[in-house]
């Protein structure tokens, strides 16, 4: 990252969005107490981003997605959501919303007048890939840094899901957990949900969306040589153009302790009336309830890492992968009613579970791509995903969000990149 980058992320202005689990005052989770969950709170809000000079910059700030559980995801504008987007899931090819303005244009600062304006010596965020996921079993040699082959192994079509044992090595891993510590760890929230509530409410574990703690690492918190051999990795492991890479997220790492997980939810979501999140500053609204009406997670692909081993539990489970389109739409009938999403009770109902294994990284798609601009299309509900109960041991995990616009928004930049 480049010193111009850092500035662009320093005095709060590189907005973070959390996507893992709330750590509970609870009997299955005794190291946290509501004491130090309020200290934390505090804690989060007198820190500054800033980069002295040992790079200890303190970016924790949490970061949120949507849920479908009973306590994140029963709020009207939420069910539309999954609601709505049933149909769509039931094809790989869903039709754009938009079947105009297909030439190289972007709208232009005046959203009143819906004007549009030419863009020129800026980034065009290229068309997506999306790799053949061939057969369920189905394992191939890909070549992910010069010389060293990796064998990706499909898990499920529906959507494509990929395991890569091995992708990250022991040294790697512990680095990444180091450099996490050294950063310091806050809780997790949701994304525009308030849920200290819940923490404070005494209600059971179980029914708590998310149980963990995270932050954030930048390229300055890992190295230079560690970011850029990652991202050269990442690049070839999805096939997208690694400019696609540079401008996603920064990584999120979460811990878990026992009684810890993450409820069944999506790692992106469908609101076209607004703009991608990585890409708008949403100022005065970040870390606010009011943060989810002003823009949208735009992640078209999610790499999780399993960072060590763990003793028992800690899967990470896909309730709806490869589901059929009759058991999809019955999944989604009185949502409300319903309890496969929570993991804690469900893990093993789900069609795919799999266990955490060090170095181990999985690959899905969170979104369909349109086929008709090759852009960012339709969130895929079948990407359902969450952690299970931690049973025995610790669990440490690491996030790359692999964020990529619409086609409308192509030419606009990403908040976690600056052209030097």
């Amino acid at each position: 990252m480049t010193s111009t980058e850092e500035d662009a992320c320093a005095d709060n202005k590189c907005v973070l969005y959390g996507d893992d689990a709330l750590p509970v005052p609870n009997e299955a989770a005794r190291k946290y107490t509501k004491g130090s969950l309020n200290a934390l709170g505090d804690e989060d809000k007198e820190k500054k981003h800033k980069q002295d000079e040992t790079d200890k910059e303190n970016n924790a700030e949490d970061k949120k997605s949507v849920g479908l559980d009973r306590n994140t995801a029963q709020n009207q504008e939420t069910l539309e959501i999954a609601y709505g987007n049933i149909g769509d899931s039931l094809s790989d090819s869903p039709s754009s919303d938009n079947n105009a303005n297909r030439d190289r244009t972007v709208k232009g600062d005046d959203q009143t007048t819906g004007k549009v304006a030419k863009v020129s010596n800026a980034y065009e965020f290229p068309q997506l890939t999306r790799i053949d996921p061939g057969t369920v079993g189905q394992r191939v040699d890909v070549e992910l840094e010069d010389g060293r082959f990796f064998t990706r192994i499909t898990r499920a079509m529906r959507p494509p899901i990929f395991e890569i044992p091995n992708f990250l090595s022991e040294e790697e891993g512990k680095h990444i957990i180091e450099s996490a510590k050294n950063n310091g760890l806050n809780v997790s929230n949701l994304f525009g949900a308030e849920i200290q509530d819940d923490l404070n409410s005494g209600i059971p574990l179980a029914d708590i969306s998310r149980v963990s703690e995270q932050t954030w690492l930048q390229r300055s918190h890992l190295g230079e040589d560690f970011w850029n051999r990652l991202h050269i990795r990442l690049a070839r492991l999805t096939e997208l153009d690694i400019g696609i890479i540079h401008r996603s997220e920064h990584i999120q790492v979460v811990s878990y302790v026992p009684g810890g997980h993450y409820h069944a939810h999506l790692d992106s979501n469908d609101r076209y009336d607004r703009p991608c999140c990585f890409q708008e500053r949403c100022e005065g609204k970040a870390l606010t309830p009011q943060w989810a009406g002003c823009c949208r997670l735009c992640r078209y692909i999610t790499v999780l890492y399993y960072l060590n081993d763990v003793e028992e539990g800690g899967e990470t489970a896909f309730p709806l992968a490869d589901a059929s389109d009759t058991t999809l739409v019955e999944k989604f009938e009185n949502l409300e009613e319903q309890e496969w999403h929570n993991l804690s009770y469900y893990c093993h109902n789900s069609s795919l579970v799999i266990k955490p294994v060090r170095g181990t990284a999985i690959m899905w798609y969170s979104h369909f791509k349109d086929e008709q601009t090759g852009y960012l299309g339709k969130a895929d509900q079948r990407s359902q995903h969450g952690g299970c109960d931690l049973i025995k041991g610790s669990k440490w995990i690491a996030n790359n969000w692999i964020s990529s616009p619409s086609y409308e928004d192509r030419f606009k930049p990403s908040l976690y990149y600056t052209e030097s």
